[in-house]
């Protein structure tokens, strides 16, 4: 009897680590005895194939049998309680309530306290995992980097940073994996002067040959206006790693270093480094920004010859408009948004439109408008560029017709604003 258990238990393991969840669902219901172990495979199993929600109402179904559930179990759950977010919050609280029911058996794995802050910083609950977290007698390095990154995503990037200097204080080594969320927090507050003096602290520690780290710096230094910093962090050492890779180039093109990019980009095709989606998206957008046409049409097509049409997102087809649109390209443009395999979306017919304004081009304007007012017709921007390209023109009787349009649907123009900053 319970080796039949532990053998069906066994298959439903391998069935949900090869992905074959309606697989191992089968085999979980035809079990005639479900232990505890069974029931943690199906929570823990769902989670880690992103069935949140799946895997929340396995754990409730197994409290709803009576089975007891161990801190592999718990941790499982949590994990999916994150995942789902901050609608899983009052489920999550439950969960830590029963928790602390069982503690009073023995003492709790560090594992399940990490996925409970992991869980309270998911739902934006911030205060509760401050005070789970200090009231933790032993506090490890998960937990700390799970802390930190629970403010940097809550957008408290200060006080992310705040932490590191606090688990420094209290004699603990920051790793590898510290690092690289501490250098995203100085990427959210650009700030270089806490980035140079994180970057010394990584490389006191020996950590600035990372990869993951370099790449961070890259994009810190980037977002920070150093972009020689940035180019002297990914020169350090070869590395044929295509995130590093990536991350430079798009460092380049947001900085307006178009023909440098282009030159990393070509490095990458000449070394046979791997490139994804997210390369040939940050070269398109250094295009469009250099208004780089030829240049832009020769790498979309190559991403279709070289990886195949499965590659091509949305992105990058409105990657491809936005560079003809500001190269003034309207007609080209037009018939490529035309001949898109998907529905274009109202960003790409925005892009049209606000280009048509630009370049005073009343006609695609039209057109471009029809599409937009069916797709979202009470987006006001797209009826005050209408308006503003027929009064370009001087058709001032089809600008006030439009004004009272807006009137007749409803849609109001929100009066815009500006502020001075005084340092």
């Amino acid at each position: 009897f319970s080796r039949f258990t532990v053998l069906v238990t066994g298959l439903i393991d391998l069935a949900l680590k090869c992905g074959s969840l309606d697989d191992a669902d089968k085999l979980f219901d035809d079990m005639p005895h479900k232990d505890v172990v069974a029931w943690t495979s199906m929570i823990i199993g769902h989670a880690r194939h992103g069935q949140f929600d799946s895997s929340v109402s396995w754990f409730r179904a197994m409290l709803a049998s009576g089975a007891v559930p161990n801190w592999y179990t718990f941790s499982g759950a949590l994990t999916a309680c994150s995942g789902v977010g901050v609608e899983a919050l009052d489920y999550g609280k439950q969960i830590h309530a029963q928790v602390l029911k069982s503690s009073f058996l023995g003492p709790v794995d560090p594992v399940v306290y990490n996925g409970l802050l992991d869980m309270y910083s998911s739902c934006r609950c911030l205060l509760f995992a401050r005070r789970l977290f200090g009231s933790m007698t032993v506090k490890g390095p998960v937990a700390w980097n799970t802390m930190m990154s629970g403010h940097l995503r809550c957008g408290q990037a200060e006080e992310a940073l705040e932490l590191l200097m606090l688990m420094v204080a209290y004699g603990m080594r920051p790793g590898g994996f510290t690092y690289a969320i501490c250098v995203d927090a100085c990427t959210a507050l650009a700030s270089i002067k806490q980035g140079l003096q994180l970057h010394a602290l990584i490389i006191k520690s020996g950590f600035d040959s990372d990869l993951v780290i370099r790449s961070g710096l890259v994009d810190m230094y980037s977002k920070c206006g150093c972009i020689g910093s940035a180019k002297l962090v990914f020169e350090m050492m070869p590395s044929s790693d295509p995130v590093l890779w990536t991350t430079m180039i798009s460092a380049f093109g947001k900085y307006g270093c178009v023909g440098e990019a282009i030159m990393v980009f070509e490095k990458m095709v000449e070394l046979k480094i791997k490139r994804d989606g997210i390369t040939y998206l940050a070269v398109l957008s250094a295009c469009s920004h250099g208004g780089l046409v030829s240049e832009g049409w020769r790498y979309f097509q190559l991403m279709f010859e070289e990886e195949g049409a499965a590659i091509a997102e949305s992105e990058h087809y409105g990657c491809m408009v936005d560079l003809l649109c500001r190269s003034g390209c309207l007609e080209e443009a037009l018939s490529f948004i035309e001949h898109m395999p998907s529905e274009p979306s109202v960003a790409v017919w925005s892009t049209l439109l606000n280009s048509c304004r630009i370049y005073g081009n009343t006609k695609l304007g039209k057109i471009a408008a029809s599409r937009l007012f069916k797709l979202d017709p009470e987006f006001q921007s797209n009826w005050v560029i209408l308006s503003s390209i027929h009064a370009a023109q001087g058709e001032w009787d089809k600008t006030w017709k439009l004004r009272e349009s807006m009137k007749g649907e409803n849609v109001k123009k929100e009066p815009g604003c500006s502020w001075i900053e005084h340092v």
